[in-house]
């Protein structure tokens, strides 16, 4: 496998805080995007989502190169369990409402089975053409807080003034908090992350690559993905640019904070398989 070219960084511009990661070996190349958790809590000095992403990071490049997506995923979700319960149990803590367990998604390639795997939402490109998902009630989120922005608006706001301070954590956190029973769920409205406990067959995406000449795995820290890093880079600064409270050209859960530099984390990578 021949990497063409690479890049991540974080939201806040300090690479410490980057819950993204790459993984680049002889017979897997993965894209993690570790779960923010909005609290602020963290397990052996780090935020929970780059703890779930350096975990998971580790683990892959420790499977065997002939492994079955089922298998690597099961693996993946037990070692990140058996981990950050260690962990936590070292720093006198437990996970519940006090803690969350440390989550991720992730699109890998297997160079072995010539597959590439996907949990949750990132993106990924074969030959050009782009294959992206959403989740239901994220857009739901999205538009509804993009209404509560318009309806402050017509009431005097500035925008400048609503991504000072965004009210609208206080508006999605309950329904947030109610949803997560949808975790790993093989259900309506159920969706998959890797978090510890199992991830329904549902949520396992297996797609063919035997075709591919050129592959882009990429999280969804960008609105859209293109087939070069500058093109996809270009798209996010417009966006960011244009609108930073993250409402009307690409509407999301959250904003650009000041002194952000996104308003995600985000990682591509291109490469010839």
């Amino acid at each position: 496998m021949q990497v063409i070219e690479q890049f991540t960084q974080g939201k806040t511009g300090d690479e410490s805080l980057n819950e993204d990661k790459i993984v680049v070996d002889e017979h897997f190349i993965g894209v993690i995007d570790g779960v923010t958790s909005r609290r602020g809590q963290m397990l052996q000095g780090m935020t929970i989502g780059r703890f779930a992403s350096e975990t998971i990071a580790s683990e892959i490049i420790r499977l065997p190169r002939q492994i079955e997506a089922r298998q690597a995923i099961d693996h993946l979700t037990e070692r990140l369990k058996s981990i950050s319960e260690t962990v936590a149990a070292s720093e006198n803590k437990g996970f519940g409402d006090t803690l969350r367990r440390p989550a991720c998604a992730l699109v890998m390639y297997s160079r072995y089975r010539r597959e590439i795997w996907r949990v949750a939402d990132p993106t990924f490109m074969i030959n050009g053409l782009a294959n992206t998902k959403s989740f239901l009630q994220e857009e739901n989120w999205a538009q509804l807080r993009r209404a509560y922005i318009c309806s402050r608006l017509a009431k005097g706001d500035s925008e400048d003034s609503l991504r000072d301070n965004d009210p609208t954590w206080e508006l999605l956190s309950p329904m947030m908090g109610e949803f997560k029973v949808f975790t790993n769920y093989d259900g309506p409205f159920g969706y998959g992350v890797i978090n510890g406990t199992r991830v329904p067959d549902a949520h396992v995406e297996i797609f063919n690559a035997s075709h591919a000449t050129e592959i882009v795995l990429a999280s969804d820290g960008y609105p859209y993905v293109a087939s070069t890093l500058e093109e996809t880079e270009k798209i996010l600064q417009y966006v960011v640019t244009q609108d930073p409270l993250m409402y009307r050209l690409y509407p999301q859960v959250k904003g650009v904070k000041p002194g952000y530099v996104s308003f995600d984390d985000r990682t591509y990578i291109r490469f010839i398989p």
